[in-house]
């Protein structure tokens, strides 16, 4: 009898065991990537969470007093903010601050505007929404 009991208690656990494991893959899977979320096959838009941060130049130089906010997302990589399509700037953000972008991609590879030339970024993001998060 206690062979039997012993048995049914480990083939639960082993079940609890596998749903677990189950649910921390998938987990994983739906969490990889949280700070870049790419829709470029249905609408084109980007949204980015990441900091609100000072654009590295090409010499991988951060300077403070000519600085050029932009995002650095969690991978590290910046990205330039034109903000000219959005309305409700939020003028109180500080550099440091998290934020998410929404808005149009635009590779660095595409760019014809020399002023963003000097900076090591990945691409401008045409923004229409810009938010703190915590």
């Amino acid at each position: 009898m206690n062979d039997f009991d012993n048995r049914g208690a480990l083939q639960r656990n082993i079940v609890w065991i596998v749903v677990l494991v189950a649910v921390v893959i998938f987990g994983l899977l739906l969490f990889k990537g949280w700070d870049k979320i790419v829709n470029e096959e249905i609408d084109s838009m980007v949204t980015i969470t990441g900091n609100f941060s000072c654009l590295p130049l090409d010499n991988g130089e951060v300077t403070e007093e000519n600085c050029t906010l932009g995002v650095r997302s969690g991978d590290g990589t910046h990205y330039a903010l034109d903000i000219s399509r959005i309305q409700d700037a939020n003028t109180d953000l500080k550099a440091e601050d998290t934020i998410a972008v929404t808005g149009t991609l635009r590779p660095s590879e595409d760019m014809d505007q020399p002023e963003w030339a000097q900076f090591d970024i990945k691409g401008i993001i045409r923004v229409n929404t810009l938010l703190r998060t915590r």
